[in-house]
């Protein structure tokens, strides 16, 4: 009777012993939740991923332009894209064509004082939008400070933001707050408060002043990128000058000016000589008009070739600084 009971009291603590370890073991108890799927979003039209690192302006401007250029005979067709419709996927996410998500939600286990260990989906979702939106305002944050880099020359200003700026500049983006960004970026763009450049000067203005003023308000290199259909995006060094102003009266050609003919200089870069440079086969030297098939524009507009690209950049660069020309063709 001594060993019945003595067997029965072992058997017992080894069930106890058994359960306890079954309650602490974090595959055993906890839920089995998942992190949201990976979506990604894909034009209905064209049937091409969306590429979330870009501005949705950017992304429409691109399916629009797209539509221009394989319509170019049909201006009644033009605007047959409105609404624009947007197919969204929860599965086989696209890696060769979109950047990958990289979000990794831990899974967060939290034990009570009987030693109960658990995970909710709660958790793993709030801390999956926690990630997902600091992804997106890192990558913003990184292309704002190639943006100042190449405006000042130098990351001095870049580093010197706040984290104060930093997350009111964010905050004002995601909001669509335009007063609220305005207060950070007025220390921040070069010259954005600058009157446009006048992009003819007269070969007999004095022009002695002009070379001083206007040198004070223009960034070192115009932040510019431009996107030709799905592809990465072209980002070249762009000098908001042809020449210094002063080297370029110097050699003005004062001696073919007859009677009161008046011949007009640019030492201005012009939306035109940044497009010949990154896209020669597309656009020619001193051609207003680009090819037939190939259709430009910028935050949805059309701006003469002959603009400067300065003026474009002060007043149509995206929040990030950078001035985003679109480029489709068929």
């Amino acid at each position: 009777t001594s060993q019945s009971n003595q067997a029965e009291s072992s058997s017992q603590n080894n069930d106890k012993n058994n359960d306890q370890r079954i309650e602490q073991s974090p595959s055993s108890t906890a839920p089995t939740t998942s992190p949201f799927p990976e979506c990604w979003f894909e034009d209905e039209e064209s049937g091409l991923p969306l590429r979330w690192q870009l501005f949705v302006g950017v992304l429409y401007d691109l399916m629009k332009g797209r539509l221009i250029a394989n319509n170019a005979g049909s201006p009644c067709n033009r605007f047959r894209n409105l609404p624009w419709k947007i197919r969204i996927h929860f599965t086989l996410y696209p890696t060769d064509q979109l950047l990958p998500l990289d979000i990794t939600v831990p899974q967060q286990q939290h034990v009570s004082e009987t030693g109960e260990s658990m995970s909710t989906a709660k958790n793993n979702n709030a801390s999956q939008q926690a990630q997902i939106n600091t992804l997106i305002g890192r990558m913003y944050r990184n292309s704002l400070k190639q943006a100042l880099f190449l405006q000042y020359g130098s990351s001095k200003v870049a580093m010197s933001i706040t984290k104060n700026n930093h997350e009111n500049m964010w905050d004002a983006v995601v909001q669509s707050n335009y007063d609220a960004y305005h207060q950070v970026n007025a220390d921040l763009q070069v010259g954005v408060m600058a009157a446009p450049i006048n992009n003819k000067l007269s070969l007999t203005d004095d022009l002695t002043d002009t070379d001083e003023k206007h040198n004070k308000e223009l960034p070192q290199l115009v932040p510019v990128r431009i996107l030709l259909n799905d592809k990465p995006a072209i980002q070249k060094p762009t000098l908001p000058q042809k020449k210094n102003i002063s080297e370029y009266l110097k050699q003005r050609p004062t001696e073919i000016l007859q009677d009161d003919a008046v011949m007009y200089v640019s030492p201005y870069t012009t939306l035109g000589d940044v497009l010949v440079s990154c896209l020669p086969d597309l656009f020619k030297v001193d051609d207003d008009a680009p090819d037939c098939n190939a259709h430009y524009s910028i935050q949805g507009v059309q701006p003469s070739l002959t603009t400067t690209i300065v003026d474009l950049w002060r007043s149509l660069c995206h929040p990030d600084h950078f001035l985003y020309v679109i480029v489709a063709t068929q």
